[in-house]
């Protein structure tokens, strides 16, 4: 997993985007284990992880570079804590600054960490429409730690359940 790496030229199968606020968050290492296991299923590029927290912002937006390496990829992951019961403002700064059909023909998975329970639809209420938006396929059932999950299973575990329960569907993601 490359963390923050924006190499001209490098073109990653799956990119994961973090909006969480926090440096090196339980978000992010579940976000880079999804990525990393992903990228094993669909060939030889490694996966990228993007920690948003860790990119300057430039008038409102983040670099053109961040841009081109989520249009390139096939899979994008969108990963967020769980914030007031929808994803963090960090995520939805970059989502609202992709231009329209960025996430056109791309996969696109919908992860995000919630402390309670009643927070579990969150990605599929708020996060997965605006995936949509920008014209992604979602195909697999978003990714839901529970933070108690977290705790208990660790994130390895819930990534391998989650691509073992996924599997059919990622199947099907186009070369």
């Amino acid at each position: 997993m490359t963390e923050n790496s924006l190499h001209p030229g490098f073109t990653p199968d799956v990119v994961a985007i973090v909006g969480n606020p926090r440096r090196d968050s339980r978000t992010l290492r579940l976000a880079s284990g999804v990525a990393d296991g992903l990228a094993v299923q669909l060939g030889d590029a490694p996966a990228v992880a993007i920690d948003l927290v860790d990119l300057p912002l430039v008038n409102g937006s983040f670099q053109p570079e961040l841009i081109e390496l989520v249009a390139s990829a096939r899979v994008v992951i969108a990963a967020s804590p769980t914030v007031m019961g929808s994803y963090a403002g960090l995520l939805k700064i970059f989502l609202d600054g992709l231009p329209e059909a960025t996430l056109l023909g791309k996969t696109a998975i919908p992860l995000m960490i919630a402390r309670q329970a009643r927070h579990a639809l969150a990605a599929d209420v708020h996060l997965r429409p605006a995936l949509l938006e920008l014209g992604a396929t979602c195909p697999t059932p978003s990714l839901v730690a529970l933070e108690s999950e977290l705790a208990s299973l660790g994130a390895e575990g819930l990534v391998t359940a989650w691509l073992e329960r996924s599997g059919a569907w990622l199947a099907g993601i186009p070369a």
